[in-house]
Protein backbone atom coordinates (compact mmCIF):
# COMPACT_ATOMS: atom_id res chain seq x y z
CA UNK A 1 0.00 0.00 0.00
CA UNK A 2 1.02 3.58 -0.39
CA UNK A 3 -0.25 7.07 -1.07
CA UNK A 4 -0.93 9.07 -4.20
CA UNK A 5 1.70 11.70 -4.99
CA UNK A 6 -0.97 14.36 -5.55
CA UNK A 7 -2.31 13.83 -1.99
CA UNK A 8 1.02 14.78 -0.37
CA UNK A 9 1.29 18.37 0.84
CA UNK A 10 4.18 20.42 -0.50
CA UNK A 11 5.17 21.76 2.91
CA UNK A 12 4.36 21.28 6.58
CA UNK A 13 2.30 23.68 8.66
CA UNK A 14 4.97 25.22 10.89
CA UNK A 15 2.39 26.79 13.24
CA UNK A 16 -0.21 24.10 13.91
CA UNK A 17 -2.67 24.15 16.77
CA UNK A 18 -1.76 22.03 19.79
CA UNK A 19 -3.96 19.15 18.71
CA UNK A 20 -2.99 15.51 19.18
CA UNK A 21 -4.77 13.40 16.58
CA UNK A 22 -5.96 9.83 17.03
CA UNK A 23 -7.41 9.20 13.57
CA UNK A 24 -7.70 5.45 14.07
CA UNK A 25 -10.83 3.55 15.02
CA UNK A 26 -11.53 4.09 18.73
CA UNK A 27 -11.66 0.37 19.46
CA UNK A 28 -9.99 -2.30 21.58
CA UNK A 29 -7.85 -3.68 18.75
CA UNK A 30 -6.36 -0.18 18.35
CA UNK A 31 -5.63 0.15 22.10
CA UNK A 32 -8.05 3.08 22.41
CA UNK A 33 -8.47 2.72 26.17
CA UNK A 34 -4.69 2.84 26.63
CA UNK A 35 -4.49 5.92 24.40
CA UNK A 36 -7.08 7.70 26.54
CA UNK A 37 -5.05 6.73 29.62
CA UNK A 38 -2.00 8.40 28.07
CA UNK A 39 -4.08 11.50 27.31
CA UNK A 40 -5.38 11.60 30.89
CA UNK A 41 -1.79 11.32 32.18
CA UNK A 42 -0.68 14.12 29.86
CA UNK A 43 -3.64 16.21 31.03
CA UNK A 44 -2.28 15.87 34.59
CA UNK A 45 0.99 17.47 33.41
CA UNK A 46 -0.46 20.17 31.15
CA UNK A 47 -3.77 21.42 29.82
CA UNK A 48 -2.64 23.36 26.74
CA UNK A 49 -3.74 20.79 24.12
CA UNK A 50 -6.81 19.22 22.57
CA UNK A 51 -7.27 15.70 21.20
CA UNK A 52 -9.04 15.15 17.89
CA UNK A 53 -10.68 11.75 17.40
CA UNK A 54 -12.66 12.02 14.15
CA UNK A 55 -14.07 8.47 14.34
CA UNK A 56 -15.44 8.85 17.87
CA UNK A 57 -19.20 9.51 17.93
CA UNK A 58 -19.14 12.09 20.74
CA UNK A 59 -16.45 13.54 23.01
CA UNK A 60 -15.58 11.42 26.04
CA UNK A 61 -13.52 14.13 27.78
CA UNK A 62 -13.62 17.96 27.90
CA UNK A 63 -10.42 18.16 25.85
CA UNK A 64 -11.63 15.83 23.05
CA UNK A 65 -12.86 17.08 19.66
CA UNK A 66 -14.86 14.77 17.35
CA UNK A 67 -15.64 16.93 14.31
CA UNK A 68 -16.15 15.16 10.99
CA UNK A 69 -16.24 16.04 7.30
CA UNK A 70 -15.48 14.73 3.83
CA UNK A 71 -12.05 13.49 2.73
CA UNK A 72 -10.69 16.88 1.64
CA UNK A 73 -11.93 18.51 4.83
CA UNK A 74 -10.31 15.69 6.85
CA UNK A 75 -6.96 16.28 5.11
CA UNK A 76 -7.16 20.05 5.82
CA UNK A 77 -7.95 19.35 9.48
CA UNK A 78 -4.97 16.98 9.74
CA UNK A 79 -2.72 19.81 8.54
CA UNK A 80 -3.74 21.80 11.64
CA UNK A 81 -2.65 19.01 14.01
CA UNK A 82 0.52 19.13 16.06
CA UNK A 83 1.30 15.44 16.41
CA UNK A 84 -0.39 12.11 15.77
CA UNK A 85 -0.55 8.98 17.88
CA UNK A 86 -0.20 5.49 16.39
CA UNK A 87 -1.17 2.89 19.00
CA UNK A 88 -0.25 -0.70 19.59
CA UNK A 89 -2.47 -2.86 17.37
CA UNK A 90 -3.77 -6.36 17.85
CA UNK A 91 -2.74 -7.13 14.27
CA UNK A 92 0.31 -6.05 12.28
CA UNK A 93 -1.49 -4.32 9.44
CA UNK A 94 -0.87 -1.18 7.47
CA UNK A 95 -2.02 2.03 9.17
CA UNK A 96 -3.80 4.26 6.67
CA UNK A 97 -4.47 6.68 9.54
CA UNK A 98 -0.73 7.18 10.05
CA UNK A 99 0.03 7.66 6.35
CA UNK A 100 -2.93 10.07 6.06
CA UNK A 101 -1.35 12.24 8.73
CA UNK A 102 2.23 11.98 7.50
CA UNK A 103 1.28 12.95 3.93
CA UNK A 104 -0.36 16.04 5.44
CA UNK A 105 2.78 17.04 7.34
CA UNK A 106 1.92 15.60 10.75
CA UNK A 107 4.64 13.76 12.69
CA UNK A 108 3.49 10.65 14.57
CA UNK A 109 4.73 8.95 17.68
CA UNK A 110 4.30 5.24 17.05
CA UNK A 111 4.22 2.07 19.05
CA UNK A 112 7.55 0.29 18.58
CA UNK A 113 6.70 -2.57 16.23
CA UNK A 114 7.56 -3.56 12.66
CA UNK A 115 4.22 -2.45 11.20
CA UNK A 116 5.08 1.16 12.08
CA UNK A 117 8.79 0.96 11.25
CA UNK A 118 7.87 0.29 7.62
CA UNK A 119 5.77 3.46 7.60
CA UNK A 120 8.53 5.70 8.96
CA UNK A 121 11.66 4.12 10.36
CA UNK A 122 12.99 7.62 11.11
CA UNK A 123 10.07 8.41 13.46
CA UNK A 124 9.76 8.43 17.23
CA UNK A 125 8.69 5.17 18.87
CA UNK A 126 7.42 4.28 22.33
CA UNK A 127 7.16 0.96 24.17
CA UNK A 128 4.91 1.91 27.07
CA UNK A 129 2.46 4.58 28.20
CA UNK A 130 5.05 6.53 30.17
CA UNK A 131 7.33 6.83 27.13
CA UNK A 132 4.36 7.92 24.99
CA UNK A 133 3.41 10.61 27.52
CA UNK A 134 6.98 11.91 27.69
CA UNK A 135 7.31 11.98 23.89
CA UNK A 136 4.08 13.94 23.52
CA UNK A 137 5.22 16.33 26.23
CA UNK A 138 8.48 16.87 24.32
CA UNK A 139 6.63 17.61 21.08
CA UNK A 140 4.29 20.08 22.80
CA UNK A 141 7.22 21.84 24.51
CA UNK A 142 9.49 22.09 21.48
CA UNK A 143 7.95 23.43 18.24
CA UNK A 144 11.32 23.29 16.46
CA UNK A 145 11.67 19.58 17.24
CA UNK A 146 8.07 19.01 16.16
CA UNK A 147 8.69 20.74 12.84
CA UNK A 148 11.90 18.80 12.23
CA UNK A 149 10.03 15.52 12.83
CA UNK A 150 7.19 16.68 10.57
CA UNK A 151 9.70 17.42 7.77
CA UNK A 152 11.30 13.98 8.25
CA UNK A 153 7.91 12.25 8.09
CA UNK A 154 6.92 14.15 4.95
CA UNK A 155 10.27 13.36 3.28
CA UNK A 156 9.99 9.70 4.25
CA UNK A 157 6.54 9.34 2.73
CA UNK A 158 7.63 11.14 -0.46
CA UNK A 159 10.72 8.95 -0.82
CA UNK A 160 9.29 5.60 0.24
CA UNK A 161 5.52 5.39 0.19
CA UNK A 162 4.29 6.88 -3.10
CA UNK A 163 2.21 4.11 -4.58
CA UNK A 164 3.13 4.68 -8.24
CA UNK A 165 6.88 4.77 -7.50
CA UNK A 166 6.71 1.58 -5.44
CA UNK A 167 4.73 -0.25 -8.13
CA UNK A 168 7.27 0.85 -10.75
CA UNK A 169 10.15 -0.44 -8.58
CA UNK A 170 8.34 -3.74 -8.10
CA UNK A 171 7.65 -4.05 -11.82
CA UNK A 172 11.31 -3.36 -12.67
CA UNK A 173 12.41 -5.97 -10.15
CA UNK A 174 10.10 -8.57 -11.70
CA UNK A 175 11.44 -7.70 -15.17
CA UNK A 176 15.01 -8.22 -13.91
CA UNK A 177 14.08 -11.61 -12.48
CA UNK A 178 12.44 -12.68 -15.73
CA UNK A 179 15.47 -11.63 -17.76
CA UNK A 180 17.65 -13.92 -15.62
CA UNK A 181 15.54 -16.97 -16.48
CA UNK A 182 16.89 -19.40 -19.06
CA UNK A 183 14.90 -19.53 -22.25
CA UNK A 184 14.03 -23.13 -23.14
CA UNK A 185 13.34 -22.51 -26.78
CA UNK A 186 10.50 -21.65 -29.04
CA UNK A 187 9.30 -24.88 -30.61
CA UNK A 188 5.71 -26.05 -31.11
CA UNK A 189 6.29 -28.72 -28.47
CA UNK A 190 7.29 -26.14 -25.81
Amino acid sequence: MGVNQEDIVSEINENPEKIIVFNHRPDTYKSFKQFMGVMDDLQQIRQDFKVWIPLLEKPNRDYVITTKGNKQWYYKELQKCYVGFSPKQKYGGWSVATTDGMMNGVPYIMYNDTYYHELNQMGDFFVNDHDATMLLNTYLDDPQYRNEEAEKALSWIEDNLVYKNEVNKMSSYMDELLLKQKVKGDSDKL
